[in-house]
């Protein structure tokens, strides 16, 4: 599902109803937030300089949020041309502080 909702323009696509995700209210921007993701991120735009030449945006997070309710998220990380990194197992290592 991460490769196909890459792989398309929201400009064409409702990624939502095609991808079956749940739409959630921002708090400061027009767009949902993904009820399904253990995170989100609302975002500005603060930098195009490098749109052209890279196809890079810069971006402010201004509010981010983050489900309570999943208890041990993994988050997966995109590498770039097919790879993807996937947290790996959790350990616990007892405190040092009083």
């Amino acid at each position: 599902m991460v490769v196909d909702i890459g792989n398309c323009s929201g400009r064409d696509v409702d990624k939502l109803e095609r991808f079956g995700l749940t739409p959630a209210p921002a708090e400061c921007v027009a767009p949902p937030l993904v009820a399904e993701c253990f995170a989100n991120l609302e975002c500005k735009v603060v930098d195009t300089r490098l749109v052209n030449k890279l196809n890079l945006f810069v971006l402010e997070v201004i509010k981010a949020w983050t489900n309570p309710a999943q208890k041990h998220p993994k988050t997966i990380h995109i590498h770039g041309y097919g790879k993807f990194a996937v947290d790996g197992e959790m350990i616990k290592l007892r405190s040092r502080k009083p």
